[in-house]
């Protein structure tokens, strides 16, 4: 059914009664009326919907149903109130607390707790509109972050948070003005100096691809490569600071490559003479500001966005090895790489990929280790001529003997390949848990340093 909603004063019934609320759009006084909604069907059909509203006195058109409130039937000491709504369902109203409760079947709610008989005049109506439903403290607030994913968008917070390190806009909103400033002098700081105070800025997007050039005072060229989620590749560093010399050649340049996601190591950054600036700094920044009392909803939003990160990465502590997501596996695997020194990444495949780590034997032997998620596996590739199934045989051989040595617990795979790199062997049991589920990973490290 096609639905063609139209809203009809009902003029001749006039204005019941005058309410002293206000309309959220024109702030105008907003009166009791009736009204009728008529919702046309696909065969021509007209429904009629007769209800009581408020509507707007200074008719900007807001129309607000008034819905019929619930009884209060039953009171719990002088704050909890419990209400009654159709098909008796009821729900708790804690006064003190300001919280609505969720419904259930009011004879459960009065078989769970001592109740008396409500002998009171709360005004129910005022009381509910300024209610918090208890469900809301489960949901996370929207955040534009959550739908502006795009690195570009990320590039738009930069660049409005740097604007904002103009002396002018102190006047504004000093905590903000701040709070920029902080995140220059974080820049300025991990190149060994200390920030200027800022008589100008130039702020540009994609200068010869780069994703953020910033000119402070004419002197200093910040070159921000931001890696949301991927990483550099084809040499692209290097050349976008050989075109801002090309352009600039007078400016002391910079480089950060900014990173909200983690990543394995930072060498190739370093060797093009890059800056990493990781989420945690960020992090550290933003609260602060916040804790100074910005109050922009765009800074608290990008504060919440990299918080939540934050705590994903962070959950491997505190969650089931059942519930981890690729977040928790990258803040396992960097626990892992202070005490093993390996690298990380992702590894894609037909199947789907997964989250691994891999390190050269401890025993100095021709293979190496791999961790594909719950799976830790012993891996060889031979050498460019070798005949690679008489290596993997041998191999094969060699490390499961080893493995009954010394109790490895190494198994046979249950499929072998010949390829440049070969499984030769495995353990699916490697993680310790504890006993509520999460993952006990001082003990999983320790057995893991045995290999």
């Amino acid at each position: 059914m096609a639905l063609f909603p139209l809203l009809i004063r009902l003029e001749d019934k006039g204005e019941m009664n005058v309410k002293t609320k206000e309309c959220p759009r024109c702030g105008s006084a907003l009166i009791e009326d009736a009204w009728e909604s008529l919702e046309e069907t696909e065969d021509g059909g007209v429904i009629l919907d007769g209800f009581p509203a408020y509507v707007c006195r200074g008719k900007c058109g807001y129309v607000k149903r008034i819905e019929d409130i619930p009884a209060v039937i039953a009171r719990q000491g002088d704050d909890r109130l419990l209400l009654l709504y159709p098909n008796e369902q009821g729900r708790i109203l804690d006064i003190g607390e300001s919280i609505i409760w969720p419904p259930m079947h009011y004879q459960s709610i009065l078989g769970r707790g001592y109740w008396e008989d409500y002998m009171g005049n709360h005004d129910v109506e005022m009381l509910l509109e300024n209610a918090r439903d208890s469900r809301a403290a489960f949901k996370d607030v929207p955040n534009i972050f959550d739908y502006a994913t795009s690195e570009l968008s990320q590039d738009a917070f930069l660049c409005w948070l740097m604007a904002w390190s103009e002396s002018p806009y102190r006047s504004l909103d000093c905590s903000l003005y701040e709070a920029a400033n902080q995140f220059l002098a974080a820049i300025f700081n991990l190149h060994g100096l200390t920030a200027p105070v800022i008589d100008s800025i130039e702020i540009k997007r994609q200068f010869k691809s780069l994703d953020i050039l910033t000119i402070v005072n004419d002197t200093y060229a910040i070159l921000i490569e931001d890696k949301t989620f991927s990483k550099n590749h084809s040499d692209q560093l290097n050349r976008y600071r050989k075109s801002v010399e090309s352009e600039y050649p007078h400016l002391i340049q910079l480089p950060i490559y900014y990173k909200i996601a983690d990543q394995s190591h930072y060498r190739s950054i370093d060797q093009a003479g890059y800056k990493p600036f990781k989420r945690t700094m960020m992090l550290k920044i933003l609260q602060e500001g916040k804790e100074n009392g910005v109050q922009n909803p765009l800074f608290l939003d990008y504060l919440n966005h990299l918080q939540k990160i934050e705590d994903s990465v962070a959950s491997f502590k505190t969650k089931a090895l059942a519930e981890w997501d690729h977040y928790a596996w990258q803040g396992f695997y960097q626990e892992l790489q202070k005490e093993i020194n390996g690298d990380w990444g992702y590894v894609s495949n037909p199947a789907g990929g997964f989250w691994a780590f891999w390190w050269a034997s401890a025993a100095n032997k021709p293979y190496f280790l791999q961790l594909e998620q719950q799976r830790l596996c012993v891996k060889i590739s031979p050498e460019e001529g070798e005949d690679k199934r008489s290596v993997r045989k041998e191999a094969m051989k060699a490390i499961l003997l080893e493995s009954d040595k010394h109790g490895l617990n190494l198994h046979k795979p249950a499929r072998t390949r010949v390829g440049k790199v070969m499984t030769i062997a495995q353990r699916l049991d490697y993680i310790q848990l504890n006993s509520d589920g999460t993952v006990d990973s001082k003990r999983t490290i320790d057995l893991l340093k045995r290999y």
